[in-house]
């Protein structure tokens, strides 16, 4: 009697710890963390820094290089002067970069600012002592420009892109404000090439730093002062533009 008790004993113990074991094999094991989606739309806002690298030819229906002033115009002692080229101060404005993410990786961006003005100065004019100032004119500009980007995302909160695309320079007004009158700066398209990186400080909004090079050039024209005598040039500016910020992706 006593060995059969052992006998079921044993095996009820072995039918408890199978059938325990079963039980933890059954518990349900807690899913995975689902990564957080990749971002629709990125937005910058921040602090733009225009840096003109100028540089002008003649273009013919006057002279630039050579201004044909007759002796005497400006006074006893003033003779044909000359200008050595162009110069503009770097302009300061605020940008707005919106973008749409094609794939994770992938985006289309548009990239515009607050329109500045910019002060055109002649350097090595002959004439400045005469005219009372180098000022040719100025121009209230904004770049519009289209972007195809790539974006890494491999870096965690460092995410750093790269851009090409196409700028049209849109002419808000010209400002006779020089000494070339009835100033007239043409609108044309360009090309721009472009670098920076955003850090994230949480899934939503972070910081960006973002440089562009731009390859542009136009043309201007206008009168020397009331004379009659017309000016036209082909300008090159090719500016270096700065950006700082903030960033909102979502």
């Amino acid at each position: 009697m006593t060995g059969s008790i052992r006998v079921w004993a044993t095996a009820l113990l072995a039918a408890l710890t199978i059938t325990r074991a079963n039980a933890a094999d059954l518990t349900p094991t807690p899913p995975e963390p689902i990564p957080p989606a990749s971002p629709i739309f990125f937005v910058h806002v921040g602090a733009l820094g225009v840096f003109k690298e100028t540089n002008a030819e003649n273009t013919g229906g006057g002279f630039f290089n050579f201004l044909p002033v007759p002796a005497g115009a400006l006074g006893p002692t003033s003779a044909q002067g000359a200008i050595a080229n162009i110069a503009t101060r770097p302009d300061y404005t605020l940008g707005l970069e919106a973008g749409y993410f094609v794939t994770p990786n992938w985006a289309i961006a548009l990239s515009a600012g607050v329109p500045p003005i910019a002060h055109l100065k002649a350097t090595g004019l002959t004439l400045t002592p005469q005219l009372g100032t180098n000022e040719l004119g100025s121009v209230r500009y904004g770049p519009a420009m289209l972007l195809l980007q790539y974006h890494f995302t491999n870096f965690g909160a460092f995410q750093p892109y790269l851009g090409v695309g196409a700028v049209y320079v849109l002419n808000f007004g010209n400002i006779s404000d020089g000494i070339l009158t009835n100033l007239a700066v043409d609108q044309n398209f360009g090309f721009v090439m472009q670098a920076g990186a955003d850090w994230m400080l949480t899934p939503n909004w972070g910081v960006f730093v973002d440089g562009k090079k731009i390859i542009y050039s136009t043309d201007a024209s206008g009168d020397l002062l009331n004379l009659g005598i017309p000016i036209r040039t082909h300008v090159a500016l090719d500016p270096w533009v700065g950006g700082v910020g903030i960033t909102f992706k979502y």
